[in-house]
């Protein structure tokens, strides 16, 4: 009778311990750290990181990345942008609206996708659309762009944020096969500004 109760005491402390290390874990991964933790700043205020999808990423960052976004292509591929603020570095919000200016970008292709910061989830919209890309996004004669982000539909290339106020989302800029040059300037590249226009 001792061994029996021995072992089943045995097995229920292995299973408090593999559910106190799963808790732990999944703790360390959707915590209140941002996946975008260890990514860098750049002078014009969005997030990078050159080892998304590299050997460099530590375990933690590779689990943050799986579960909370859809980032990993490896750096040699696509270079990554995360915009969180505006240009005066406040928070990107469903309760203000945006203008998005950029350049010619040298690179295969590249999108701008929106997605709610809290479910890293793209924003259900009558317009069906996340994101512009630089194939259907029309451009200006030398080649500069804008896009308006704002929960209100607008005319010109509009992005839907949320419909609810007080929403935080990210624009994430993906440059896929980009040139020598942007590869090696990277991240200090002209960067498209995001300036609030209204809230």
């Amino acid at each position: 009778m001792k061994i029996v109760v021995g072992f089943v005491i045995s097995i229920a402390a292995a299973a408090t311990g593999a559910w106190a290390g799963y808790d732990n874990a999944k703790g360390l991964i959707r915590g209140g750290d941002s996946i975008f933790d260890t990514f860098k700043e750049t002078e014009s205020g969005w997030l990078f990181s050159d080892d998304i999808g590299s050997s460099n990423a530590s375990l933690l960052e590779r689990a943050r990345i799986a579960v909370g976004g859809p980032l990993g292509l490896s750096s040699s591929e696509v270079l990554y942008f995360i915009a969180l603020n505006d240009s005066e570095g406040r928070r990107l919000t469903s309760s203000c609206s945006y203008v998005v200016t950029g350049v010619p970008i040298d690179t295969r292709w590249w999108s701008l996708t929106l997605y709610d910061s809290s479910t890293q989830n793209y924003v259900e919209n009558t317009q069906n659309r996340s994101s512009w890309n630089s194939a259907v996004l029309p451009k200006r004669k030398d080649g500069s762009w804008q896009i308006i982000v704002s929960a209100q539909s607008s005319e010109g290339n509009w992005l839907p944020s949320q419909k609810i106020a007080d929403q935080p989302f990210e624009l994430n800029l993906r440059t896929y096969n980009p040139s020598d040059k942007t590869r090696q300037a990277a991240p200090d590249i002209a960067l498209p500004i995001v300036e609030r226009t209204g809230c």
